[in-house]
């Protein structure tokens, strides 16, 4: 098998497998109890919040455990949308747990300012005018589908008294996001896709929000309620701990890939088109061949055993077409019914690549015969 959908969730790491069953052999307890075992857990999880709180460049206070990347995003721009009143920025390109809770505040009668992101593309001009008088901003720092990267910021300059979510789930696992810890952004990154395991997720909070004000108890923004998924933490740790090392030379090493990936599609497919603009920076490739649905594509290559996705793992069951790709050209709508997402990770060998292009090959062959090369 040949695993090209690390965008979705990237294998674990055994360093984060070793850390979990290691914590698990020595005596799980649940680290809210005050009993010796539950200080022991707790001294654990704590550590956790260190190893990710240094991969990311805060302060381990700043951080929330949460279930899920998407929950994470819920709860900071739910959160962010309750302290004030004022227009809400942001993308039709957004994440479905960001793009709902927009949705959502647009029905419910607050002002809401969508972005243009052609090609998944953004600038400080275009975005200026839009970001004046922003109340919330919620934008991603590296699209799910189309692997673009604008640089936020400049952004963050534009509108410094909005309150900012920040996207990360996919940027996190290849970019330094030190530039974007400015005091009102709130930060979301998911282990699974950092090589920990899924179940768990941190948020970045607001250190006005993240720490306890004068004369009062807890701080604006508490931990998620109930006991936190320390054993799945304590991976996410040790994930952390491995790719923090790899992070400076892994995304020149993906885009190469990629960039070598995408020209062997092309010449068995010299029609394919690469669903992206000028601000893609690699690990994840959208493309797009005329006439070629994606579920019979992504069907056809599974069954040559490459694993690759029509759209976010989340909406695969939900939708045919993508819905990113449709926003972002919305004069191709073809494009987004054929869309098929290849996504690297810092496993993906040369030989994945072969694997992949070979599979392509042939499973254009099938779906289209008169018109493929043949050629990888």
């Amino acid at each position: 098998m040949t695993y090209l959908d690390h965008a979705a969730s990237t294998p674990v790491y055994e360093a984060a497998l070793e850390a979990m069953l290691s914590a698990m052999r020595e005596g799980a307890s649940n680290p809210s109890s005050v009993h010796a075992a539950g200080r022991k857990a707790r001294a654990a999880l704590d550590q956790a919040r260190i190893e990710v709180s240094s991969y990311l460049g805060c302060l381990h206070a700043e951080l929330r455990w949460e279930a899920s990347g998407s929950a994470a995003l819920g709860r900071a721009l739910r959160s962010a949308l309750s302290l004030c009143s004022g227009p809400l920025v942001s993308s039709r390109l957004e994440h479905p747990a960001v793009r709902n809770v927009v949705e959502e505040a647009e029905s419910s009668g607050r002002e809401v300012r969508w972005l243009s992101q052609p090609g998944g593309s953004l600038t400080p001009t275009v975005a200026a005018p839009l970001l004046e008088g922003a109340a919330v901003v919620a934008l991603s720092a590296m699209n799910q589908e189309l692997g673009t990267a604008p640089d936020l910021a400049p952004l963050l300059a534009l509108a410094p008294s909005a309150w900012w979510v920040v996207d990360a789930v996919q940027a996190a696992a290849w970019r330094d996001l030190r530039p974007l810890l400015a005091p009102r952004v709130f930060l979301a990154c998911a282990s699974q896709k950092l090589g920990g395991p899924p179940g768990v997720a941190v948020l970045r909070v607001p250190r006005e929000l993240a720490f306890a004000p004068a004369g009062r108890r807890e701080p604006r923004f508490p931990e998620a309620p109930g006991t936190p998924p320390w054993i799945a933490a304590i991976g996410m740790g040790a994930a952390c701990r491995v790719r923090a090392p790899a992070l400076r030379e892994g995304l020149p090493r993906a885009r190469a890939q990629a960039e070598r990936l995408l020209a062997g599609l092309q010449r068995s497919c010299p029609d394919l088109v690469h669903n992206t603009g000028p601000d893609w920076v690699g690990p994840i490739l959208d493309v797009s061949v005329p006439g070629v649905e994606a579920r019979r594509m992504e069907t056809a290559l599974d069954l040559r055993g490459l694993c690759v996705a029509r759209t976010s793992a989340c909406q695969q069951a939900r939708v045919v077409a993508s819905p990113v790709v449709a926003a972002a050209f919305p004069g191709a709508p073809w494009r987004a019914d054929s869309a098929l997402r290849f996504s690297l990770g810092l496993q993906t060998s040369e030989e994945d690549l072969d694997a992949a292009l070979e599979a392509w090959s042939s499973a254009l062959s099938e779906l289209r015969p008169a018109t493929s090369t043949g050629s990888t």
